[in-house]
């Protein structure tokens, strides 16, 4: 029964790679075509299926037994050619991610809507890295590599730079409101920050420098109170904040995978 799936997926001779991509965009394109066509009635059961099949393989291959002499059972083998699918699915969406910029920036340009030079130099930008980029990585022109080296290292890493300094200035504010003493959690919230950022300063840790380095009395040292609060309490409240969000994670999993999920193909509960 499985022997089909696996001559399919089996490795075949290079000269016949070409074809196998030629067939695999064809492929796609007329999938593409068919859900675009299908009516909304067909178009959501369709990919409600699809969405199905796809998560109980996975599903499958995670909790059937496997065979001790191997490690393996008779569905990891088509793993490796399922990540390939999905990487083939996540250029398909960033290709429709650049034509949806290209659609809504262009469409402000053509009609010079408010903020119209913000979307061509956006879209200028985006046009000028990619060429430049395929340029400097497979070509030989030293002259595109220069301007690539411009444009990358010389404006986009210090436009990044600048993007996070500004943050800062937010993350202060953020701070100030967190760490005003208005309750009980706001004044632990605060002392233990001040402890962490004594124990992260040279003059934070001369304070307590006139203290022995061994014995219990030395767990009350500045940079040895600091480490605790960063090993042991801190450290429990971000594996719970991590459990938390792997729950939430597995619950929305669980959502999408059966078509629960609210969105742009499910307006409403099932």
């Amino acid at each position: 029964m499985l022997e089909p799936l696996v001559r399919f997926f089996a490795p075949q001779p290079l000269r016949l790679v070409p074809y196998y991509v030629a067939g695999a965009v064809v492929f796609s394109i007329l999938v593409v075509f068919l859900l675009i066509n299908l009516p909304s009635r067909a178009r959501k059961p369709l990919i409600a299926i699809v969405t199905f099949l796809a998560g109980l393989f996975y599903a499958t291959e995670f909790f059937w037994p496997i065979d001790k002499a191997t490690n393996k059972n008779f569905l990891t083998d088509y793993l490796v050619s399922a990540s390939k699918l999905g990487s083939l699915l996540g250029g398909m969406t960033l290709t429709l991610g650049i034509l949806s910029l290209l659609r809504v920036h262009g469409r402000n340009i053509a009609r010079l809507r408010a903020g119209w030079y913000n979307s061509l130099a956006l879209l200028t930008a985006m046009v000028a890295m990619v060429i430049f980029g395929l340029m400097d990585k497979y070509g030989t022109n030293a002259g595109a590599k220069k301007v690539f080296n411009v444009l990358f290292e010389g404006m986009l890493i210090n436009m990044d730079a600048t993007m996070f300094s500004l943050i800062a200035f937010y993350i202060v504010s953020a701070s100030y409101r967190a760490f005003r003493i208005r309750s009980v959690e706001a004044t632990i919230l605060m002392v233990t920050a001040f402890l962490v950022m004594l124990g992260q300063v040279p003059i934070g840790n001369a304070l307590t420098d006139w203290l022995p380095r061994e014995g219990w009395i030395a767990s009350l040292r500045v940079e040895n109170v600091k480490q605790w609060i960063l090993s042991q309490v801190n450290a429990a409240a971000l594996r719970a904040i991590a459990f938390g969000l792997g729950v939430g994670g597995l619950a929305i999993s669980l959502r999408i995978w059966l078509s629960l999920e609210r969105g742009a193909y499910f307006e409403k509960e099932i």
